[in-house]
């Protein structure tokens, strides 16, 4: 039930503003709690923002160094009229191509002219309904399964070839100046049978000129072209692909041209050879160490941010008596120092520091196991944080001359406790690359950020800030309740006072009138 209020009609006091004074000395606990809560919001923000910028470095090194190798090799044909060749960062040795006799062809059916046009009805052709065709699959092999392809009543000629240009039945078709024809999407020949079949439909694509012989008459069976695999030598051994362009041994070989198809030497074989982009990989590395370095930079400023002790969380009376602009100043000294001297990111970047100096058992040239040995070291200046500095002339060194011992230096996809053999001798070691065990100790910094912080899909509950608001929203409450009870008080105690004033003034108003 709610205090009846009476101003000071009786007294002349302000009691409004009397009551607003006495509570907002009152108020004091109550500020204090929700400031902690500000306080309590910007650090859970804070580390959840560490964790987006770890998480958005993880996502650059899987984008750029794992997905895509560290190793670029630029390979050369010596023909590339006839072979063209790129290779990726699997390409060993070198290839001879000493001939191609034959080059992979798609299976065909053309049909015989019909009386259509592009926006011919398909029903005025084929009387509607529907075909089931399947062809061979990039592997070589039949597709398991046919596609349905329905004959709608509207249809035309140009929509059904769209439809079937669109489908999963892997043909292509056309029609032109009054002619059909299919295509198989691969090329090659598929060794068990035909390479474009129709399970259903054959006296629809009758009618479109299909499924009959050279005579002209009806048949069961539709006419193809049939597909052809390439058919070469390489490196002296006789080879078919189904397709021109192919890999092997780590190189994508594309072969454009029949030669040497007689057992002649017409030309020359065409060698395929690969070289180590060391300027390009170089650039990765260099890419790598200035947006790890950013990271770095940023969480070391986190750590050793000055903390200002005499800027609190405003409250709700002091942000109502400044500018936005002063609410702004205020606020970022009031921010600042959030995570100065935390344990979890100092321990982050001292794991990270750490890898640095650690070897792979897992290469064999020792020269080149670790960071330090190919010329990238941790910053002289040990308050950077642990950003790192390259000395390009002993990595471009290393590059030139063990790729790979690099390669693998940064990508190798080992086991934490993998076993290994040593100078003779069996031992546990961890064979994980640099990249995979940095975005291993970025999960762990992760894991114990979310513990203390969470994410935006945990309760309260589940993280340690989240139970300190937790229990700081429940003190606000119990403080809130008070405060109404206090400024009740108050109301009834002037309420009392002034009812006191009014009765003495009409007692003083009546003792006056009678001795009047």
């Amino acid at each position: 039930m709610s205090t009846m209020r009476i101003g000071g009609l009786a007294s002349g006091m302000d009691i409004d503003s009397l009551v607003e004074k006495l509570m907002s000395t009152e108020r004091a606990p109550l500020d204090k709690l929700e400031q902690q809560k500000q306080t309590y919001e910007w650090q859970r923000d804070a580390y959840r923002d560490v964790n987006t910028k770890l998480k958005t470095f993880d996502t650059y090194i899987a984008d750029n160094l794992i997905l895509k190798s560290l190793n670029t090799k630029t390979a050369t044909s010596s023909n590339s009229n006839l072979v063209d060749v790129t290779a990726t960062s699997a390409a060993t040795g070198s290839l001879s191509i000493e001939g191609v006799s034959q080059l992979a062809t798609a299976a065909r059916a053309v049909g015989t002219k019909v009386s259509a046009t592009g926006s011919t009805k398909m029903v005025d052709l084929t009387g509607g309904g529907y075909i089931e065709l399947k062809a061979i699959q990039s592997n070589g092999e039949m597709a398991a399964t046919a596609t349905r392809i329905d004959i709608t009543e509207d249809m035309t000629v140009d929509q059904f070839i769209s439809k079937v240009n669109a489908s999963s039945a892997g043909v292509s078709m056309m029609f032109e100046n009054g002619q059909f024809s299919i295509t198989a999407k691969n090329t090659g020949d598929n060794k068990a049978g035909d390479e474009i079949l129709v399970e259903s439909g054959a006296d629809i694509l009758r009618s479109l000129g299909f499924m009959k012989d050279a005579d002209g008459n009806n048949i069961d069976q539709l006419q193809t072209v049939d597909g052809k695999n390439a058919i070469f030598k390489i490196n002296g051994i006789d080879t078919e692909r189904s397709k021109n362009n192919f890999t092997i041994s780590g190189y994508s070989v594309t072969l454009k041209n029949i030669f040497n198809n007689t057992g002649t030497s017409e030309v020359n074989p065409v060698q395929l050879t690969s070289t180590t982009n060391v300027d390009e990989m170089i650039g990765k590395i260099k890419d790598f160490v200035t947006t790890y370095n950013g990271l770095i930079t940023d969480l070391n400023n986190l750590k050793t941010e000055e903390k200002y002790r005499d800027y609190k969380p405003l409250t709700t009376e002091q942000r109502e008596a400044m500018e936005e602009s002063e609410i702004k100043l205020w606020e970022e000294k009031a921010k600042s120092g959030l995570l100065r001297g935390d344990s979890i990111i100092q321990d982050g970047l001292s794991s990270f520091r750490n890898l640095v100096y650690q070897s792979n058992p897992a290469i064999s040239n020792t020269k080149y196991n670790t960071l330090f040995n190919v010329g990238i070291t941790t910053s002289k200046d040990y308050m950077s944080g642990g950003t790192l500095e390259i000395d390009e002339t002993k990595l471009r060194a290393a590059l030139e001359a063990d790729p790979d011992a690099v390669t693998k230096l940064f990508n190798f996809s080992g086991k934490q406790d993998d076993t290994v053999t040593v100078n003779g001798e069996t031992k546990v070691a961890d064979t994980r690359g640099f990249l995979q065990k940095l975005r291993a100790e970025m999960d762990n910094v992760k894991v114990k950020i979310e513990a203390r912080a969470g994410r935006s899909t945990m309760s309260e509950t589940q993280f340690t800030l989240g139970k300190y608001l937790k229990d700081v929203n429940s003190r606000i409450t119990t403080w809130q309740d008070k405060l109404e009870d206090i400024e009740s008080r108050y109301w009834t105690q002037f309420t009392r006072m002034e009812t006191a004033i009014n009765n003495a003034n009409s007692q003083s108003t009546s003792l006056s009138s009678y001795f009047a």
